[in-house]
């Protein structure tokens, strides 16, 4: 990690939870992530790993939720979105390597790219899984983990998450 994400990570870490929205995207746009100005992100946001992020305009993002995953994946949000608070979203996976002298069976790193649709509401601690495309103005039940794809105006939920109707 190079001196200026270093640097950036720290002052994030140590802001008050949602008083300074401006100044978190202000942080992660330096750390070379595509945020709208107009979005609200808890300084308590994390975004880790070797990822492309853009989030479009007037998205709020609430208080521990974190977004990773690793080589080079690309997690998209658009706009109008509200994702609460303890969301995880993961853009990154491994392949199963099962050769026989293999020494652990997680084999290589992989991305997944995510994209989460206009209008979107994501619900208290609900876990957004590596190669999910999530429609627009569609909502996932808090704890809910998603593992597949949601059809746009669709509310879902559960472990695995489940349609429970259109809307």
């Amino acid at each position: 990690m190079g001196l200026k994400s270093l640097v950036v990570r720290s002052v994030l870490n140590t802001l008050p939870v949602i008083y300074f929205s401006k100044l978190n995207i202000f942080l992660f746009r330096l750390l070379g992530f595509n945020i709208s100005w107009s979005c609200r992100i808890y300084a308590s946001v994390k975004i880790r790993g070797n990822i492309k992020v853009n989030i479009s305009e007037n998205t709020f993002i609430g208080d521990e939720t974190v977004l990773t995953g690793g080589d080079f994946g690309e997690i998209r949000i658009g706009s109008h979105c509200d994702i609460s608070d303890k969301v995880s979203i993961f853009c990154g996976t491994h392949v199963i390597d099962s050769r026989p002298l293999s020494k652990r069976i997680a084999g290589k790193g992989i991305a997944k790219d995510i994209v989460i649709g206009n209008g979107v509401w994501i619900g208290y601690g609900a876990l957004i899984l590596p190669g999910v495309t999530i429609g627009d103005f569609a909502v996932i039940a808090a704890g809910s983990v998603v593992n597949k794809s949601v059809p746009s105006r669709t509310i879902v939920g559960g472990n695995p998450m489940k349609i429970i109707r259109s809307i």
